[in-house]
């Protein structure tokens, strides 16, 4: 499997090409993929106060009829990572989930699949919702009956590089978790900080204050680097928000 991890970085840089982005373009557009970013260590402030990630994780792990922790994170495993454990893999829910090799994965029940992400979480590997075509076919599974929850470093994860260097086209693949807002207050001096740590370049300063762009995906590493915690995640109504976070997932995917 490991063997043909390059193609992604190869078929990443081809996109970047003129003369080439034409012919990689369906593979890395929006009807083949799909990520959303869940933050950590912030406190997500709505009607109510709520810690995100492990409500939104165990949502999905209740709704999928099969679970699946892979053994290492390919990513952290093809980047040599040497601040994360690479033992800590994605979780692979749904039907497709039970085709993995079980020499690549672990089953677990619904109650050691939400184990599995709350360690995740608690040494700050960011979650985020994955429907990839690359994926499907690196494991050799129904790509329309499978859903991972990937567990980011920001050092070596694949979306977060592609975020940062192109193509641009792969932008359109990350979506901002439903209803979540990102919002800079009166305490924000300008200092620019949070501009260096935006994958996705929505970050720009407007006399000498944060404005946050449309392209922004919520990912929250702002609201961690602001040395003045001027910068605030909000969120609608948190009911409203998972209902529409589960119909999203159904329009791509069943992975019950």
């Amino acid at each position: 499997m490991m063997q043909i991890w390059p193609l992604g970085k190869l078929e990443s840089w081809a996109a970047r090409q003129p003369l080439l982005r034409r012919f990689i373009h369906p593979d890395i557009s929006p009807e083949r993929n799909q990520h959303i970013i869940i933050p950590v260590n912030q406190v997500i402030r709505g009607t109510e106060s709520v810690v995100l990630p492990p409500m939104v994780v165990e949502t999905l792990i209740d709704h999928a009829s099969h679970h699946a922790a892979m053994n290492q994170c390919l990513c952290r495993r093809a980047e040599h990572c040497h601040s994360f454990l690479r033992e800590i893999g994605c979780l692979f829910l749904g039907d497709a989930a039970g085709q993995i090799n079980p020499e690549q994965c672990r089953v677990l029940n619904p109650e050691d699949a939400k184990t599995h992400a709350h360690h995740a979480i608690k040494i700050s590997l960011m979650p985020m919702i994955v429907h990839s075509a690359f994926d499907a076919e690196l494991l050799g599974i129904d790509f329309h009956r499978m859903l991972a929850i990937c567990f980011c470093c920001d050092c070596c994860c694949t979306v977060r590089q592609n975020l940062r260097s192109g193509p641009r086209e792969f932008g359109d693949t990350v979506l901002r978790f439903p209803g979540l807002r990102v919002e800079a207050g009166q305490e924000c001096t300008g200092c620019g900080i949070c501009l260096e740590v935006c994958s996705a370049h929505a970050l720009s300063l407007v006399d000498g204050r944060l404005v946050v762009g449309e392209s922004c995906k919520g990912c929250g590493s702002c609201a961690l680097a602001c040395p003045t915690g001027a910068i605030q995640l909000n969120l609608d109504e948190t009911n409203q928000a998972m209902e529409r976070l589960l119909a999203l997932v159904k329009e791509r995917t069943t992975i019950g």
